[in-house]
């Protein structure tokens, strides 16, 4: 279920992969500093899964989830990397990439790539969130 459980110097992977098929189809960038949100993301991202695994334990005292989706793409080979997260005064900056299948090596089905991160800090107000999302053609491996 999920590829990366790595670590940045300010974040924790908790889910690097693809969202269930059929899992609601939401993108964007979330910020999830509360338990029942938690477990709603967690939800939505399984759905269809039988039986849903539990989510990964965060401490939300410490810890606030981050959630970068890009919703479904057409066909596999698409994936999405958070590489950074950072605060410059009171603004959360994300960094990532989204990697795109290269032509004629995707296989024809739809995928929901996204990435769930833990940041190390608490639940700090933010005034303001910037995604910077560089794309990049997929390594042929």
């Amino acid at each position: 279920m999920s590829r990366s459980s790595g670590q940045a110097g300010n974040f924790r992977t908790l889910y690097h992969g693809q969202a269930a098929t059929g899992a609601a189809s939401s993108y964007g960038l979330f910020l999830i500093r509360r338990s029942g949100l938690w477990a709603q993301h967690w939800a939505s991202i399984n759905a269809g899964r039988l039986p849903v695994p539990p989510p990964p334990l965060v401490d939300l005292a410490h810890e606030t989830v981050i959630m970068l989706s890009v919703g479904t793409r057409p066909v596999l080979g698409y994936d999405v990397t958070i590489e950074d997260v950072t605060v410059r005064e009171m603004t959360l900056v994300v960094t990532g990439v989204e990697r795109r299948p290269v032509d004629g090596v995707a296989l024809d089905m739809a995928c929901s790539p996204v990435h769930i991160v833990a940041a190390r800090f608490g639940p700090q107000t933010f005034e303001d969130m910037l995604l910077n999302l560089r794309i990049k053609p997929a390594e042929i491996t």
